[in-house]
């Protein structure tokens, strides 16, 4: 998942460059994401995602003066903590991966420049274990942050960025072997994600 996200944006912005006479910021990313839990009905426990480091590419495009398309890509590994009543081992490594596009707009009246932005897409839940298949979910993205240019190519940027991953209210998750690790009654789980990186302007 790691290396086709990638690839799919930088694919995505040299299409981009070919079509456009705008300016294209690149920008790798480095963070630290809250975890998030799943409840299962049937026992009343949770299934709780670790916090920790993450990693990440963000794409803009300038759309207009004031307004970008955007391209994120986000990656953490984590462990997935359950209940005691499970039968199985409570916890196994978890890569939850985030891709999505949307928009962001920009206050460019000075080297600092505020935005905000919204994106949609898709999360990748992907055990690190073999005995349960991945979860393919929709995602919706916020964020909002800060971009600090000391060159007109070159510049710091720093944000907070919010994930909703949309599960069905009554579902089972992380199946195989002809069973589950839990059934879970939510709408979505959320995590919050501080990133900063390096900017750079084409």
């Amino acid at each position: 998942m790691t290396l086709a996200a990638v690839t799919l944006l930088v694919t995505t912005t040299v299409h981009a460059a070919q079509n456009t006479e705008h300016g294209i910021e690149i920008t790798p990313m480095v963070g630290y994401r809250s975890g998030g839990s799943f409840e299962d009905p049937a026992t009343q426990e949770t299934l709780d995602l670790d916090e920790g480091p993450s990693s990440g590419l963000v794409i803009n495009i300038d759309h207009d003066a004031n307004t970008q398309w955007e391209f994120v890509y986000s990656h953490q590994e984590t462990e997935l903590q359950l209940g005691p009543t499970f039968s199985g081992n409570r916890q196994f490594d978890l890569n939850v991966d985030y891709l999505a596009a949307g928009g962001a707009y920009v206050w460019r009246d000075a080297r600092v420049q505020p935005y905000i932005s919204a994106t949609v897409g898709i999360a990748y839940l992907d055990p690190q274990d073999s005995t349960y298949d991945a979860e393919t979910r929709f995602l919706l993205q916020l964020a909002g942050g800060y971009k600090y240019f000391v060159s007109p190519n070159l510049g710091l940027r720093i944000e907070a960025r919010g994930y909703a991953t949309m599960m069905d209210t009554d579902a089972e998750v992380f199946c195989g072997n002809g069973a589950c690790v839990a059934r879970i009654q939510s709408s979505g789980f959320g995590q919050v994600e501080i990133n900063a990186g390096m900017n750079l302007r084409f």
